[in-house]
């Protein structure tokens, strides 16, 4: 091949493409990989930070609406200025609805009160007896009622067959979480 000649060019030709796609390989593809992960990533973040966004919302929402019913008559919180004070008044408020329900108060245990933003939450572990219907009337109570009570760690136990024909056929432990603001 002479210089110049037409087997030349395309050879010379067919070398800037092979380099060219080499080039593109070696550098203009992982730029280009690199560029679609991070648009990928900067998404997975704006849709992440609309749901903090959202959950933000909703969340001052629920705190203007526990503000209101503080200020109302009822108020969803433990009126109580410590946090014995608050397991007290939440054990005692047990006490009633089990009476009430004619159920058993095994045990009571006060645990470790944690802090939430202007609240503190108050943490009892209970253990009573009653039987089906009773718990169904008493964790419902619980919830819906005055203060505002939440359930956690729920454990039920059948009494073994001999003892079928007591009156409270149920062992129940359970986790409750009421709230109490925090003195200014």
């Amino acid at each position: 091949m002479t210089r110049g000649s037409p087997g030349s060019r395309a050879a010379a030709l067919a070398l800037l493409v092979v380099t060219l796609v080499a080039a593109y390989g070696l550098i203009g593809w992982p730029i280009q990989s690199a560029y679609q992960e991070a648009l990928a990533s900067i998404d997975d973040h704006r849709r992440g930070l609309s749901r903090l966004e959202a959950a933000q919302v909703r969340n001052d929402a629920l705190a203007r609406q526990l503000q209101s019913d503080t200020n109302g008559r009822t108020s969803p919180l433990v009126a109580a200025e410590t946090d014995g004070s608050a397991a007290a008044v939440l054990q005692a408020h047990l006490q009633t609805l089990l009476e009430a329900h004619d159920a058993q108060l095994t045990s009571v245990e006060a645990l470790q009160s944690e802090p939430l933003g202007t609240y503190r939450a108050i943490n009892v572990r209970a253990q009573f007896t009653t039987g089906h219907d009773g718990l169904r009337q008493i964790l419902f109570a619980l919830e819906s009622g005055q203060p505002v009570v939440f359930l956690d760690n729920v454990t039920i136990n059948a009494r073994s067959v001999r003892a079928l024909g007591v009156d409270r056929p149920l062992d129940i432990q359970v986790d409750l979480t009421a709230f109490r603001a925090l003195s200014d």
